[in-house]
């Protein structure tokens, strides 16, 4: 049971960490969108997500997830190809007594691995119409429109990949 608390953890962590880095993607991929800069699009579809290891952001947010499910983060990388994180958790409680002598006082440790992958390439571009080719069909972008929402889930899809 404990090992099984410490892994929904360490999936939630590591989850947690992939979309805190995807959304930090916000503010650039609406510049890009909104200047019809094509260039800044297709790197930001094949961004390299992780670069800067679990610092900031994704491990605060990754130690957030752990902390909400009793545990503790105890390591969080950037793993590449696809980019994303690999986190380390340890249970805050321990197994407890049980029929097996000398687990009292054992944590539950587990490791997950969590990446960011693009759903979508650029399709074309007739200002302020941007068009993609995502997994789920075309997708028409109008930055401009009084309604639009930049939802970076179209865009980039976050699972566990271990």
């Amino acid at each position: 049971m404990a090992r099984n608390g410490a892994q929904t953890a360490a999936d939630a962590a590591a989850l947690a960490a992939a979309r805190e880095e995807r959304d930090l993607l916000g503010n650039q991929f609406l510049a890009a969108l909104l200047a019809g800069d094509q260039a800044a699009l297709r790197q930001l579809l094949t961004y390299a997500a992780g670069e800067a290891g679990c610092g900031g952001a994704p491990g605060a947010a990754a130690a957030d997830y752990a902390a909400d499910n009793q545990a503790e983060l105890t390591d969080c990388a950037p793993v590449f190809g696809p980019p994303g994180f690999r986190v380390a958790v340890r249970t805050l409680g321990t197994v407890g007594p049980s029929v097996v002598p000398g687990t009292e006082d054992i944590k539950a440790v587990a490791h997950a691995t969590a990446v960011l992958e693009p759903r979508c390439t650029l399709g074309g571009l007739s200002l302020p119409v941007v068009d993609f080719d995502c997994d789920n069909g075309p997708l028409d972008i109008d930055p401009t429109d009084a309604g639009f929402i930049l939802d970076l889930s179209d865009f980039y899809t976050v699972h566990l990949s271990d």
